[in-house]
């Protein structure tokens, strides 16, 4: 397949330009940010511009999209909502007219989130009918475009797959991340830094998947999935953020002195589990790469790159 992936040049764009290209498929990237080092025709774009969408699908006429081209750190919706929202939710819907016009056709895999969930607790793991109940202004973004994305689709006969994913780590991840900042303070301290970590809540669970199991989980979807569904992409094992900590202490061989950093607190929440019986089903897919494994290698490429 000819695969456009917007957002190519981020953590998870990288991760999928690597994976699609390792599949056999014709890799062609966009993102608003200039390509460094990709093996990938490649233009910049920003999504916001619906006549620049246009130009660029009319150019390629793609037989598959990932789009990946978004706001994904959770605090900047609060920081700037405006700006957030046109990427989000007003991007999407650019695209999808913009397939309408020049690559109607072409299957199109978008990534939402989970986060179109909330954080409410849940008797049992949500499948993708549950509602959308988001309880952050990054959410409500993700929610909305999701729901409008499958509307448009549906109504124009678009064939559209969404992606609702959980949280996902790896090597690449800004270190605004939690798992990446952990492993950047500890490696600072394996080099001589002062022997403390300043850190928030740790009670909090978070249900982490390899970014490479994830991607991999996009291409089937690319590739198999059925037009017009949702699939929750998660291990389906949340793990607190205690014990995330732990193990990259026990990995670095750094024990630190924990401080409580106000700024960085957040109340403990109660997320729900997600169900993945879907995509188990019509693309056989399931995680592969454990935990530990996956902070194990996030944190030698930190430990080993100390001035990004």
């Amino acid at each position: 397949m000819n695969i456009l992936i917007t957002g190519c040049n981020g953590f998870v764009g990288r991760h999928a330009v690597a994976l699609f290209r390792q599949r056999g498929h014709d890799v062609f990237g966009s993102d608003i940010q200039a390509a460094t080092s990709l093996p990938i025709p490649y233009r910049m774009l920003d999504i916001r511009d619906q006549q620049a969408v246009e130009r660029l699908l009319g150019g390629i006429r793609p037989d598959g999209i990932l789009h990946l081209g978004g706001v994904a750190f959770v605090p900047m919706a609060l920081e700037n909502p405006q700006w957030v929202f046109h990427v989000n939710t007003i991007g999407p819907l650019n695209l999808l007219s913009a397939m309408k016009a020049e690559a109607p056709n072409a299957r199109l895999l978008f990534v939402t989130s989970a986060e179109v969930y909330g954080s409410q607790a849940a008797a049992r793991p949500l499948a993708e009918d549950a509602p959308y109940r988001p309880d952050n202004l990054y959410g409500v973004t993700k929610a909305a475009a999701d729901h409008a994305a499958l509307l448009f689709a549906e109504r124009n006969h678009l064939p559209l797959l969404v992606a609702r994913p959980s949280n996902h780590i790896g090597v690449g991840q800004s270190r605004e991340f939690v798992t990446s900042a952990f492993a950047a303070q500890l490696a600072a301290i394996s080099r001589g830094a002062e022997v403390v970590m300043r850190v928030g809540n740790l009670r909090q669970q978070r249900d982490f998947t390899d970014v490479r199991d994830v991607v991999r989980a996009y291409a089937l979807l690319l590739e198999e999935g059925a037009p017009g569904r949702a699939y929750n992409i998660a291990s389906g094992k949340p793990v607190a953020i205690q014990s995330v900590l732990d193990m990259l202490c026990d990995i670095s061989g750094v024990h630190p002195r924990m401080e409580t950093d106000p700024d960085l607190y957040r109340p403990t929440d109660q997320r729900p589990t997600y169900d993945t019986s879907r995509i188990r089903a019509d693309v056989g897919w399931a995680p592969l790469i454990p935990l530990r494994d996956s902070l194990a290698e996030l944190y030698a490429d930190i430990h080993s790159h100390p001035g990004e």
